[in-house]
């Protein structure tokens, strides 16, 4: 019988600055593309075409109010988010390592309504412009919006697109 590897545990950074059992939920962006659907002459149905990516958004859940976080709204930042996985029957120094690095404009701190005895806790959304997806080392998806790339499985899918604007 063969069992998943399901992510274990996650560890979350924030320009540089890891924080351990301080973020207790960790939102990866949806990689999703814009399309447009065309019907044309003598064609049996519409097709799906392409535009480009959709915006991409991360979210970062912290148990406490952290001043370096609440003094970062407004700037663009590198978060990076490393979930471990991990099957039951790998051995116990076997754990699949990916890596979602992004660069983000942090556009929003949302902080949970106050109750006496209750934490409160602080979300922070990030509006992404770059992302990059590795796994043991692997580079699975690149998005950089800015230079117009997308990386997937090594291909480059925008190359043709920047050659012929002469980029």
């Amino acid at each position: 019988m063969s069992y998943p590897r399901v992510i274990r545990n996650f560890m979350a950074y924030k320009n540089g600055i890891g924080y351990m059992g301080l973020v207790s939920v960790g939102k990866l962006p949806e990689v999703k593309l814009k399309l447009d659907s065309h019907r044309g002459a003598g064609m049996d149905g519409e097709a799906a075409i392409d535009m480009g990516t959709e915006a991409l958004k991360t979210e970062l859940t912290f148990d406490e109010y952290v001043t370096e976080v609440i003094k970062s709204w407004g700037t663009n930042d590198r978060i990076v988010l490393r979930p471990a996985a991990q099957a039951r029957t790998d051995a116990p120094d076997q754990a699949a390592a990916y890596i979602f690095t992004m660069g983000a404009l942090t556009s929003s701190l949302e902080f949970d309504e106050l109750k006496a005895g209750e934490n409160s806790k602080m979300k922070v959304t990030g509006e992404v412009d770059f992302l990059k997806i590795e796994k043991d080392g692997e580079e699975l998806i690149k998005i950089d919006i800015e230079n117009g790339q997308r990386v997937v499985g090594g291909v480059d899918q925008l190359a043709g697109i920047r050659r012929a604007m002469g980029l």
